[in-house]
């Protein structure tokens, strides 16, 4: 055969060609390989992102669960509070039926909002859930496919993985967080109307408070005349280490505590960065590092780091405050089992605990460690405010 010939030249062109273009792909290949990494690289980083999203999946999935038993636990909640209401209303039915109509609307509001929040977000988590499920199902997948299938768009799976570890799952809250009253009706807007009504016996007096120095843990000073409370850096005195003094939690009791009755309170917060008030059992640990929750028998709101309000609950409730209160109120109802807070700045309710109380309740006082000058002014109890 004539190496010369037209037609050899144009095959030998030809095959040249093909030899070049498989090259190029080969090169095109391997060069896609090197930036993607190798199979088994990749397969062990998806193996490792299907453990995280996995408990993510199991997350949403228990917190979507959660929120669909919410409403009938809503429900028995908004009950307690409308027995609640009609109980304070029963001898003064008459004339408070206005009063009492215009909260339980604003109760029922509160309900329909609250219920709404609830199925919006059951909604959210059923479409995160499915996202998740999906993308579940995408790792698997890849998990079981080799070689440049598996390449395939292993960077954009892998993306999604990583944006599954930041992603938050959050649930509503049913606490009533609306004032079912202006102020603790118990105290103030029945006093004036039972003056008019009942006999004086029958008014409720303010605690008289003053606080325990048998109780006060060393690094707290109190005033001559047992009203206020703070702390210091410095023990200006060893004190004898009582069973009744605190000896880690730098806090007071007051020297009278409750078995029964109610109770009202007030403690000038001013403009402190640091506090907790509150009550806590008779039996609580006063020695030793302690966990102050209703569960070991505290029930306290506290203000931490100048603007974080929260009632300590398990885990705590974080209180949004529109109002700064310079001065707090406590209502205690030892046999309703309720412990309630008040902004006396702007007569609001802050939040209300609801147990059971079958131990001797002391007021405590916890005046925050100095933290510079921020925090040297003490707490003080006030005569209650009178609004009439």
């Amino acid at each position: 055969m004539d190496p010369q010939h037209p037609q050899n030249k144009q095959t030998k062109t030809q095959v040249t060609s093909v030899v070049h273009k498989r090259t190029a792909w080969e090169q095109t290949q391997s060069m896609t390989a090197r930036r993607l990494g190798s199979g088994e690289e990749n397969q062990e980083k998806l193996q490792k992102c299907l453990e995280p999203l996995e408990q993510k999946l199991q997350e949403i999935t228990c917190c979507k669960a959660s929120e669909e038993k919410k409403p009938g636990e809503l429900k028995r909640l908004v009950e307690s509070r409308r027995q609640q209401i009609l109980k304070e209303f029963e001898e003064l039915h008459r004339r408070l039926d206005e009063e009492q109509q215009t909260l339980l609307s604003r109760l029922e509001e509160e309900e329909q909002d609250i219920l709404q929040r609830l199925r919006e977000n059951a909604a959210h988590l059923g479409d995160r859930r499915r996202d998740l499920a999906h993308l579940a199902a995408e790792v698997e997948g890849k998990c079981l496919q080799s070689g440049f299938e598996m390449l395939k768009d292993v960077k954009s799976t892998l993306e999604k993985c990583e944006k599954v570890k930041t992603m938050e799952v959050t649930s509503v809250s049913i606490e009533l967080e609306k004032n079912f009253s202006n102020f603790p009706r118990q105290y103030f807007a029945l006093r004036k109307i039972l003056k008019q009504l009942i006999a004086p016996l029958w008014l409720l007096p303010p605690a008289d408070v003053t606080l325990d120095p048998e109780t006060a843990h060393p690094n707290l000073v109190l005033s001559e005349d047992r009203k206020s409370v703070k702390f210091v850096e410095t023990r200006l005195r060893d004190l004898p280490d009582t069973p009744q003094r605190f000896t880690f939690y730098p806090c007071v009791l007051a020297t009278e505590g409750f078995t029964s009755g109610r109770h009202y309170w007030e403690v000038e917060v001013g403009d402190k960065t640091h506090w907790a008030v509150g009550v806590c059992r008779d039996s609580v640990s006063r020695k030793g590092e302690l966990t102050p929750l209703p569960e070991t028998g505290y029930w306290r709101v506290r203000l931490w780091n100048g603007d974080k309000y929260a009632a300590t609950t398990t885990p705590f409730t974080p209180l949004h405050i529109k109002v700064k209160p310079k001065r707090v109120g406590i209502f205690l109802d030892y046999e309703a089992g309720t412990l309630s807070f008040y902004n006396v700045t702007d007569r609001s309710h802050i939040y209300t605990f609801t147990d059971t109380f079958t131990e001797k309740l002391w007021p405590l006082f916890y005046p925050g460690i100095r933290a510079g000058r921020k925090n040297a002014a003490p707490l003080t109890i006030r005569p209650p405010t009178d609004w009439e």
